[in-house]
């Protein structure tokens, strides 16, 4: 299905860089951003666990105390 849309010329630059034409390019796009979105999640879930981790560490010097 297409449709005919109106799109500033800026818009079009941009999406242009991603691929050879418009849709292409909206693609590319959001496969990047469903990378991106993938990778934040997996560096989010590291970070939580090292900031158990330390957590952790420290609650256990504390309790040698």
């Amino acid at each position: 299905m297409s449709k005919v849309v109106r799109l500033p010329e800026d818009v079009i630059e941009i999406a242009l860089k991603y691929g050879k034409n418009l849709a292409e390019g909206i693609r590319t796009m959001d496969k990047l951003l469903e990378e991106y979105k993938e990778l934040d999640k997996k560096l989010a879930d590291v970070i939580e666990t090292r900031i158990r981790d330390v957590i952790r560490e420290e609650l256990e010097m504390l309790r040698r105390f």
